[in-house]
């Protein structure tokens, strides 16, 4: 089943169905209600307060400096490859590694999966098969890597030379003291029982995250004099090793549930694990061969605390999190949260039932050119508004709008090519620039949803999969280059509504151009798109696509001019304007 708009969108029918003007004339109505700002430092700051809870009376969670939450999660959001060290052997129960450790080792390798980062794991043989089994269930994609004892200094550089990973995690995982030996709590040498990983915490390169409970972890050396005052053996025990950001808490583990809480609140997605995850987890973990760091026992326990204490942490910190419900959020108040860099995540279910817009930002010599190129090419640029030269306000779509600030990501292009992917381009901006705010297929989705049609990648928290195609913008000028689409599962059934309903809607893309068989849009890998996230095609389903406002980024590749910016893809303006005033 295939239809190809091709020749309307080159402009073979003689007409086009929608005249370009500067302006259209919407009206923004209701905008003065109540305006209700989120504050996200809240977050964090309820986020600590779990985090704090010290049932071993460790003293490591009460008025040490809280690490900023906020620039770490940003951070890790702007990863390359992260390495993942842990693995604490016991000694009373014959090197075996602990609970503590590979669980929180799981939920940061699977956040940062989620997030779309590359993870290696790193141990060594007390807790390899207990960390492959858990990456197993959490974060398959994962590397995990056993570091021997034998040579595990050159190991970890050859790994650090390869790799080259742009972040170091380091949770509940032994470092060199002051006096260089490895000790437990008690002050012990465990030396025998593991591989020397600390060369990975000293890489100047990246940034360090050092993870503990206890002061005998890597990364704790931030924190000597006041692990020495508080801690038992604290001036033996005291880890050397510093970090960029040194996180303690009551149990190691929950600091793996604490960053995912983290990334939750600066997503706007719900990336927290289910109990019975966890309970699947520990049960995995026990099973290949750990035990309890402080019994020493085989036990369904972390720290000689019970699964039911460590979830009630797990708990609270869902609790803790509190986000707003984005669906009905205001658009102003969205906007807000983006100016302020509070959150960055795809705009997809954002604000139900308002306008989302694709940005393309060009020099003024060029504007000419591209305002005929979209006139051209209405399906896949349908501008719904052009600001004035050098201005960052709109006067149509959308009140209280800076544009440089309100997007929740950018791209900024040289030459055809990508430089950055700022959160704002205030340093950028400058008098000579016009703004383009094309429609975006975001604003038809609430119509699908009411018509019960699934938008899958909304279903599953990830950002719309886009694909260039075979397909020819009608060129003009300085512009020309390839049609980008973005795709949504269905069955054939769904398929037709959908394009029954989305037809209404050409300022936002109007109706698909293929329905099934990619291959005939020059999409032939369906399972890895050019923009954004792949999302599950079920059995008996076919991909829908649609044009996508993605395109002026594909020309701007095509055609390379000196200076560009866009939106990053998925990451839209959030108009005033509502999607039932972009229909016919």
């Amino acid at each position: 089943m295939l239809r190809v708009r091709a020749d309307i969108e080159a402009g073979k029918t003689g007409r086009f169905p929608l005249p370009f003007c500067r302006f259209f004339c919407y009206t923004v109505t209701n905008y003065e209600r109540k305006r209700v700002f989120f504050d996200m430092s809240d977050v964090f700051s309820r986020i600590w307060s779990v985090m704090e809870t010290d049932p071993g009376h460790r003293g490591l969670t009460t008025d040490l400096p809280r690490a900023d939450l906020k620039k770490l999660g940003f951070s890790l959001l702007n990863a390359g490859e992260v390495f993942i060290i842990s693995g604490f052997p016991v000694q009373r129960a014959g090197g075996k590694g602990e609970t503590d450790g590979p669980i929180g080792t799981a939920n940061l390798a699977a956040v940062l999966e989620q997030i779309g980062k590359k993870v290696t794991v790193i141990t060594d043989e007390p807790s390899c098969a207990a960390m492959l089994a858990a990456c197993a269930i959490y974060a398959p994609s994962a590397e995990v890597l056993c570091v021997p004892k034998l040579g595990a200094q050159a190991f970890c550089y050859s790994l650090l030379k390869h790799h080259k990973p742009t972040h170091v995690i380091a949770i509940e995982r032994p470092g060199r003291g002051l006096d260089g030996h490895f000790h437990n709590f008690r002050g012990e040498y465990i030396d025998d029982l593991l591989a020397d990983t600390d060369l990975l915490l000293y890489d100047k390169s990246t940034v360090t995250i050092g993870i503990g409970d206890g002061g005998n972890e890597l990364g704790m050396g931030n924190f000597r004099n006041m692990i020495e005052e508080r801690v038992n053996h604290g001036d033996v025990i005291c880890a050397d090793a510093p970090a960029d950001f040194t996180l303690t808490s009551g149990v190691s583990n929950w600091w793996g549930w604490g960053i995912r809480a983290v990334l939750s609140a600066i997503t706007g997605r719900d990336l927290m694990p289910t109990d019975e995850q966890e309970n699947r987890l520990l049960r995995a973990v026990v099973g290949n061969g750990c035990v309890d760091g402080v019994t020493g026992e085989a036990v369904l326990t972390v720290d000689h605390l019970s699964q039911e204490e460590n979830l009630r942490v797990l708990r609270e910190l869902r609790v803790a999190l509190q986000l707003p419900d984005y669906e009905q959020m205001e658009p102003a108040a969205a906007r807000r949260l983006f100016r302020d860099n509070a959150i960055v995540r795809p705009t997809a279910g954002m604000c139900a039932g308002r306008a989302q817009c694709n940005l393309i930002v060009l020099p003024s010599a060029l504007a000419e050119d591209f305002r005929e190129f979209a006139r051209r090419n209405p399906f896949s640029c349908p501008v719904l508004e052009e600001s004035e030269k050098g201005s960052r306000l709109l006067k149509a779509i959308a009140a209280d709008v800076d544009l440089a600030r309100d997007f929740p990501k950018y791209r900024v292009w040289k030459d055809g090519h990508l430089v950055e992917e700022p959160l704002d381009v205030e340093q950028y901006w400058n008098d000579d620039l016009v703004a383009f705010l094309i429609g975006c297929s975001f604003s038809f989705e609430d119509a699908l949803l009411q018509a019960g049609l699934p938008v899958r990648h909304i279903e599953e928290g990830r950002n719309v999969p886009m694909y260039r195609t075979n397909i020819d913008c009608t060129p003009y000028g300085a512009f020309s280059g390839k049609m980008v689409v973005s795709m949504r599962p269905m069955t054939p059934e769904q398929a037709e509504e959908a394009r029954k309903i989305t037809a209404r809607m050409p300022r936002v893309h109007g109706a698909p151009v293929c329905i099934g068989e990619p291959e005939k849009i020059g999409i032939h890998d369906l399972y890895h798109p050019d923009f954004g996230d792949m999302v599950t095609v079920k059995e008996g389903e076919i991909p829908v696509f649609w044009p996508c406002g993605v395109t002026p980024q594909s020309v701007v590749m095509n055609v390379c001019p000196p200076f560009a910016i866009t939106h990053a893809p998925g990451h839209m303006l959030i108009a005033d304007v509502k999607n039932a005033d972009l229909m016919d």
